[in-house]
């Protein structure tokens, strides 16, 4: 069974909130854990790990914040297991917690070095396009070689593959390689360079100029980095960055979905959680700063005696960091909220707010007029 393997920033109180969520779904499942938190929930993260996670937790709390690859590789020479699973919040388990089980088990009993485990949609290398690449068919996934001379084959059949993702399982010696060679001596990083070359070379072009000016920099031990050095980031490799250790790398690709982003599309319309109306988690998280922040439209409408109108609303943007929100208040009249399972009753001045993405639905008792207050990010 594989490690788990935290190294990540906490400070926000929604980061916190889904934390607690996203590390419960793993509850005493790892028998071998390593943790370092940073940021201004630290030491409450902390204290829900100890709690969920059992007796073999490592902390490392006193590690450097400055440098990620440096601190994770340090972590990882801690490390006893064959492998790893390298946890970020932000990402759910979707799948039963036994095929989550299993899946860790074969990885390390098929001797895999690399597999994605989110994004699942989003992959454009799945089970149905291997075949080139002289697959092995597993239970719960399928498995090919890496090699140089299928590199280029994985550029035609998947130009958008990540050799390096961070929401992954990594063998403990295919990590090191990854993480080593991003680990130089000189790491420099400018958000100025970052800017001006994603503007002059579109995606994922400015990614082959980096990959260019680091080849200048190597001998050196010197890198350019595209996010500053305290982020997980600069180790996400493309097909095309990958330089390939000695070796051949066994890389898996899963059958079905195991986690999902909460806030993410990931270039592929209702990948992430909010846009499948799973969440927010607590449908009814509400207080008096829910909708702060968000720009609004109003619309008003009305509605004869048992007509329905659907409140469902999300932006299309890849990425939605708030959930938006409705607000139906009712002008004149009687009207029933259908939201979750539940109904909720609204007469003439009464007005109440909800997840618009979790699909609430208003059911008319008799002849009424509303007015629809939408709140979104994007507005």
């Amino acid at each position: 069974m594989p490690a788990l393997l935290i190294n990540l920033k906490i400070d926000l109180r929604e980061k916190f909130d889904l934390f607690k969520v996203t590390l419960s779904d793993l509850s005493g499942l790892f028998e071998e854990c390593h943790i370092k938190i940073r940021g201004t929930y630290s030491q409450e993260c902390v204290e829900y790990a100890q709690s969920q996670v059992g007796n073999g937790i490592h902390l490392y709390q006193e590690l450097q914040e400055s440098d990620w690859v440096a601190a994770t590789l340090e972590i990882l020479s801690q490390v006893e297991s064959r492998s790893v699973f390298l946890y970020f919040e932000d990402h759910k388990l979707v799948a039963s917690r036994q095929g989550l089980e299993q899946t860790l088990t074969d990885f390390d009993k098929y001797n895999l070095d690399y597999l994605c485990y989110s994004f699942f949609k989003a992959s454009q290398l799945d089970v149905k396009n291997l075949l080139p690449l002289g697959v092995a068919q597993r239970e719960l996934f399928h498995e090919f070689a890496l090699t140089t001379q299928n590199l280029g084959l994985i550029g035609k059949i998947s130009p958008g593959y990540y050799t390096v993702s961070l929401v992954s399982v990594f063998s403990v010696k295919y990590f090191r390689e990854a993480l080593s060679r991003e680990n130089k001596r000189c790491k420099i990083f400018s958000r100025r360079i970052t800017a001006i070359i994603s503007l002059l070379f579109s995606y994922p072009r400015y990614r082959v100029v980096f990959k260019a000016i680091n080849h200048i920099f190597s001998p050196f031990s010197a890198r350019l980095c595209i996010y500053h050095p305290s982020s997980p980031f600069n180790i996400e490799k493309i097909w095309f960055e990958s330089i390939l250790f000695a070796g051949v790398w066994k890389f898996g690709i899963l059958k079905h979905e195991l986690f999902a982003n909460h806030d993410d599309d990931n270039g592929v319309y209702e990948e992430s959680l909010i846009k499948r109306g799973l969440y927010p988690f607590d449908a009814y998280s509400f207080n008096k700063d829910s909708a702060e922040g968000l720009n609004n439209v109003v619309r008003c409408i009305t509605l004869g005696e048992d007509e329905s109108f659907d409140c469902t609303y999300y932006n299309h943007n890849s990425r939605i960091r708030r959930a938006p929100l409705v607000e139906i208040n009712v002008v004149r009249g009687s009207v029933t909220v259908l939201y979750q399972g539940a109904s909720f009753p609204l007469s003439s001045g009464e007005a109440k707010l909800f997840y618009s993405n979790l699909g609430p639905v208003i059911h008319c008792i008799g002849f009424a007029e509303l007015e629809i207050k939408v709140f979104d990010e994007i507005l």
